[in-house]
């Protein structure tokens, strides 16, 4: 049986709360979703909070327009995970001194642009100097007829779905980080909240990934006790412009659901019996989900690949950032070994760094 404290993050988080109190309105316990949900008088209120630091400090994202539309959008996405409509969010900005007004003015049009795109508001902050810029947002919700969609309920024969396709934020990632390409990636997610009414009328669990597609499968197996099988043609859920960058730099498609920056789209599991019901009302929004795969009993994530049925070692990937403490170079070319190795051996454990 996996454990959730293999995994380093997860580790890290239940040290951090371990000498909290939880709150006696909260509904859901730790790591279950991905917004907290406080139960308020008669409505569920969802609220989660999140920063944009790193992703600064490394280069990942320089534009300010993105760092602006993405510190609402990280947040929004976390609602959406949980079925939430927005009410708005508040945002914190460290600021150095040396960040021009035209990058700021860039940076706040970013944050009104995506507050458009979700509908929803700025409801106020606060602002300091420091040497580095950071923002955090805290963003909050309410639950769609008082019922949140948790990561928890798959269960074994369940259909497994996305909102969307794969791979753009990591081969983004690898555009900015690695190669430092000439050609431009178009990154620019949008947080999921179309179809939100029919996805929380069906789902019996629900994560976004923005953490990587392979990530938030691990996470949901490691909560509810079983495992996920990939469909064959698993490239169909894979971005059109992300495969041919991967190919063009002789990166495994399927490296693309490794990698640990995502594209904010949801992934949900269906009950076998409502599924039919499920994809007829999603057609007639149309609403098109893409069927990934099937919930199994065995806690494992398979996938085929290399003319066989692998079981990919989720704890080696998702523990990797952390072992190779920030190299991202070193970070890529451990991913490509082990898919050499994966080449040979269907069911590795990958453990060498």
């Amino acid at each position: 049986m996996y454990q959730l404290n293999q995994i380093l993050e997860n580790k890290i988080i239940n040290n951090l709360i371990s000498g909290f109190e939880r709150c006696p309105h909260q509904l859901n316990k730790p790591h279950e979703s991905d917004a907290e949900i406080i139960q308020f008088e008669n409505m569920q209120l969802a609220v989660t909070t999140d920063s944009i630091s790193e992703e600064i400090s490394r280069g990942l994202y320089d534009d300010p327009y993105l760092i602006g539309w993405m510190i609402v959008t990280v947040n929004i996405s976390d609602l959406a995970a949980v079925g939430a409509t927005p009410i708005g969010i508040l945002i914190s900005e460290i600021i150095p001194n040396d960040f021009s007004d035209e990058k700021l003015q860039l940076m706040q049009k970013g944050i009104s642009d995506a507050c458009q795109e979700y509908n929803t508001f700025v409801l106020g902050g606060d602002t300091n100097e420091g040497e580095n810029l950071v923002l955090t947002g805290t963003a909050i919700g309410i639950c769609i007829q008082n019922k949140f969609l948790s990561r928890i309920g798959s269960k074994k024969g369940d259909i497994l779905y996305s909102t969307g396709e794969f791979g753009l934020g990591n081969v983004y990632a690898i555009s900015k980080l690695i190669t430092h390409s000439k050609n431009k990636i178009v990154y620019k997610p949008i947080a999921q909240l179309a179809n939100l009414d029919l996805i929380a009328k069906y789902a019996s669990s629900c994560m976004d990934t923005s953490d990587g597609l392979i990530s938030s499968l691990d996470q949901l197996m490691r909560l509810n006790k079983v495992g996920f099988e990939l469909c064959r043609d698993w490239q169909k859920s894979v971005d059109r412009n992300a495969y041919r960058f991967s190919e063009e730099i002789n990166i495994p498609a399927w490296l693309l659901f490794a990698g640990q920056h995502g594209e904010f789209e949801l992934v949900f599991t269906i009950p076998q019996e409502l599924n039919k019901s499920f994809i007829d009302e999603a057609f007639e929004c149309e609403f098109y989900p893409i069927e990934l795969g099937k919930v199994v009993s065995e806690e494992k994530i398979f996938l085929p690949l290399y003319n066989r049925t692998v079981q990919l070692d989720t704890v080696f990937l998702r523990n990797l950032p952390f072992e190779t403490k920030g190299d991202v170079n070193h970070y890529l070319k451990v991913l490509l070994e082990y898919d050499s190795e994966l080449k040979k051996s269907p069911n590795l454990n990958f453990t060498t760094i």
